[in-house]
């Protein structure tokens, strides 16, 4: 899933309750629905679903995965191979993943600018990618990595960037340039989550800074140099993790337990709906409200939430489902994660 004005140093930030009303209230959240999958290789898993700019959407994940299991180990298994297709109309569409060794899954889809990438080599949910790849239209093309592996993998109007962490310089953000990556300072965010933009001049970067605890951080682009956005000392320990940018004076965020809103001058932090797991996921609908997706947890899943109004609005899903990962399209939302023990796929409009 998958902008911004220029900040001042007296930008102000407001932890609120409750919360104000953002916009009038929409109509309910539309159901999602169930997608006919390609086939895939048991046991599957798909991780990520995310625009392609065209009105259909990428998905991603791993197929073939086993365990023979021997007590509690798991002393012979296979994380599996790669998953990656395109939704092209009412058909979904494979591409040859070039370069690609050993196992795992793809985890990370960025498109937008008229490119994709995608990142994988680990069977988990959130780990961090040793492969990365360019779509050049026919196939995925393999391109090399300043560091030892990417956390974080976003492309559009300002460029492409990945996040990387090596043993000698920990984490840090890069930029592609021409066939190479340029490190880019973002002061005041240590560790960057997301880098979204409207436009090459109009950009956010959300993250955390590092100390005792994790605190959370921003930044914007406004075409020229990165500028740290100050947040209250009221929002420590909880890190950025998505940011969408909507407008210059609509943008939105998340951390683990709160949505966030930026009105062009200050934020608002905006809780989680009630006994509701960990935030994992963000995507904007065409409408402008905010969609939220849980980290994976024990049954029965919470479904995702749509903003807006001032209230909290839950989607209603198919049972047994689990929706993970979310991408908002014109025609409406798409999710991905699992009905039952199966991967699954969702549309809603």
């Amino acid at each position: 899933m998958k902008r911004v004005i220029a900040v001042v140093a007296t930008a102000t930030v407001v932890l609120s309750l409750p919360v104000p009303a953002l916009a009038a209230a929409p109509a309910a959240a539309p159901a999602l629905r169930s997608v006919s999958l390609p086939f895939l290789w048991p046991w599957a898993q798909l991780f990520e679903v995310t625009a392609d700019g065209a009105g259909g959407v990428w998905i991603g994940g791993a197929q073939g995965k086993y365990c023979l299991r021997w007590g509690d180990l798991c002393p012979v298994y296979s994380d599996g191979n790669p998953v990656v297709r395109r939704r092209v109309g009412s058909s979904w569409k494979e591409y040859p993943i070039n370069g690609w060794t050993g196992q795992g899954g793809i985890g990370r889809i960025a498109s937008g600018a008229g490119e994709t990438w995608i990142g994988g080599g680990s069977s988990t949910r959130e780990a961090s990618s040793s492969y990365v790849a360019r779509f050049d239209g026919a196939a995925f093309q393999k391109v090399a990595i300043p560091t030892d592996s990417v956390s974080m993998l976003a492309t559009g109007p300002m460029g492409t960037f990945i996040s990387g962490w090596d043993l000698n310089a920990g984490d840090r953000l890069f930029k592609r340039t021409g066939d190479n990556w340029t490190v880019v300072q973002v002061p005041g965010v240590d560790y960057v989550a997301d880098v979204q933009a409207l436009s090459a001049t109009d950009g956010w970067a959300v993250g955390h800074r590092d100390g005792l605890q994790q605190v959370p951080a921003v930044a914007h682009f406004d075409g020229a140099a990165w500028k740290s956005v100050p947040l209250p000392a009221g929002a420590d320990g909880e890190r950025f993790l998505k940011v969408v940018p909507v407008a210059a004076d609509d943008v939105w965020a998340i951390t683990r337990k709160h949505l966030a809103h930026w009105n062009g001058s200050a934020w608002t932090f905006i809780a989680a709906p009630a006994d509701y797991p960990d935030l994992a996921d963000l995507t904007v609908d065409a409408s402008g409200a905010p969609w939220v997706a849980p980290v994976e947890a024990a049954p029965p899943a919470k479904p995702p939430y749509r903003y807006g109004g001032g209230k909290w609005e839950t989607a209603t899903v198919p049972d047994g489902a689990a929706v993970l990962d979310l991408a908002a399209v014109p025609g409406g939302i798409w999710g991905v994660g699992t009905q039952g023990q199966d991967p699954a796929a969702f549309n809603g409009s």
